[in-house]
């Protein structure tokens, strides 16, 4: 009976670990976005520009960025970076149905997701994916996020 509960309480220890590792996706995250490596200096890549407006420091754009992204139709491209390195990009799109054309393409690419009405996204231990839809406005964000340590 004694080792009936301690196999018990094992099993019970053991199940959180394992559903945390469950929230992962198995397959590799993007090491780059349009070519652009994570952790790139700024200073090595000198096509972009910095955004002007009050509060978007380190925040930069390309003049001549495509504003597709596989199927979907794009309104902006930022790339964001920190201390001169690039750990971020954000994408604004407009429309439900480039939200379904985003969702479906980082699904066939990265597995389901997790996702909590509007908001859908993919981890690693290191990097985020997340794809935002606000109804009310009929516009979304898609941010890849490079959580690890900048080289």
């Amino acid at each position: 009976m004694q080792t009936v509960r301690v196999l018990i309480l094992l099993i019970a220890l053991a199940m959180p670990a394992v559903s945390g590792a469950a929230d992962f996706v198995s397959t590799p995250h993007p090491m780059s976005f349009r070519g652009l490596e994570w952790g790139v200096s700024l200073a090595d890549v000198p096509d972009l520009m910095p955004v002007q407006e009050k509060g978007y420091k380190d925040t930069y754009f390309k003049k001549n960025e495509p504003m597709k992204l596989d199927k979907a139709d794009l309104q902006s491209v930022a790339y964001y970076f920190r201390k001169d390195k690039l750990y971020r990009v954000g994408v604004a799109f407009k429309g439900r149905v480039n939200q379904f054309l985003l969702k479906d393409m980082l699904i066939q690419a990265y597995g389901p997701g997790r996702g909590i009405g509007f908001r859908y996204g993919w981890m690693w231990p290191d990097f985020s994916i997340e794809l935002n839809y606000d109804n009310e406005h009929d516009t979304g964000s898609l941010y890849y996020t490079f959580e690890g340590g900048l080289k």
